[in-house]
């Protein structure tokens, strides 16, 4: 697939990245911004090169480029500073991966698989960060919530909102987590192909099954405290309007009994 394939395959680039295509590069190379999701996005550059006879693989001189490149800090401010870029050489080709870039290179018939691999990979990366984030953000609150567990019976009505919205996030992104599972825990394609073997290596070296089974504990977790939470204030709750009805009971029974006394006295006062 050639350059001009690319642009009519189904991958539908966004804007044109800001910060161009890095100096040094061929003239084949193309820089496109990919939305991952309705916050998400990726700069994918893409360089079409012959593979060098001696390595097997692209120039020495491309690869440290484009090394570099997904080092750099991203341009995208939700994703700030990437780690160390993984890089996956396959077949004469090269691909980089960080959190706000991506870069394929190798011969142009294969950079189209190469794209929809890396793009396919980006999105349920993404999709997990994302609900790492959310499980992290959750975890940093559960011990003020433990502690509000045995303090319900004097929380306000605020406080009872904010532990009912944290259950409700806590569901939220178990959800996010189950719907990106099959994708994260994916059995190895046979016969394998060079888009399906980049998206095992892609997803090996992300750590992309124990970031999903760390994230699932972290929502569960927190998800227990909420329910653990809401289950104490709906006992509370109930707890004070069968007090409230108990001593309703007693009011009634008291003013009952006054009644028949001064009935009773009046009787004997008239007699």
């Amino acid at each position: 697939m050639n350059a001009n394939d690319r642009d009519q395959s189904d991958l539908k680039p966004g804007p044109a990245a800001a910060g161009g295509i890095p100096a040094g590069l061929p003239g084949t190379a193309s820089l496109r911004r990919l939305p991952l999701s309705a916050t998400a996005a990726i700069d994918l550059l893409a360089v079409a090169v012959e593979a060098a006879a001696d390595t097997g693989g692209p120039p020495e001189s491309v690869a440290n480029i484009i090394r570099e490149w997904t080092t750099t800090q991203s341009l995208d401010p939700a994703v700030g500073v990437s780690p160390a870029p993984i890089v996956v050489p396959l077949y004469g080709c090269l691909v980089a991966w960080s959190a706000g870039r991506a870069a394929v290179v190798g011969p142009g018939e294969r950079l189209g698989q190469l794209e929809e691999a890396v793009a396919d990979f980006a999105t349920h990366e993404a999709t997990l960060r994302d609900a790492e984030q959310r499980a992290t953000a959750l975890l940093d609150t559960i011990e003020a919530d433990a502690g509000a567990a045995f303090e319900i019976d004097h929380a306000s009505g605020d406080r009872r909102i904010e532990l009912s919205a944290r259950y409700r996030e806590a569901v939220a992104v178990g959800r996010r987590l189950a719907i990106v599972a099959p994708a994260v825990h994916a059995a190895p394609v046979h016969p394998p192909t060079l888009a399906s073997q980049l998206g095992e290596r892609l997803r090996e070296r992300a750590r992309l099954v124990e970031r999903h089974e760390l994230a699932v504990g972290r929502a569960d977790l927190a998800e227990r405290v909420a329910e653990a939470c809401g289950q104490r204030a709906a006992d509370s709750s109930f707890a004070r309007r069968q007090t409230g009805l108990e001593w309703a009971i007693v009011v009634l029974l008291v003013v009952q009994t006054a009644l028949i006394l001064v009935d009773l006295l009046a009787r004997r006062g008239s007699s």
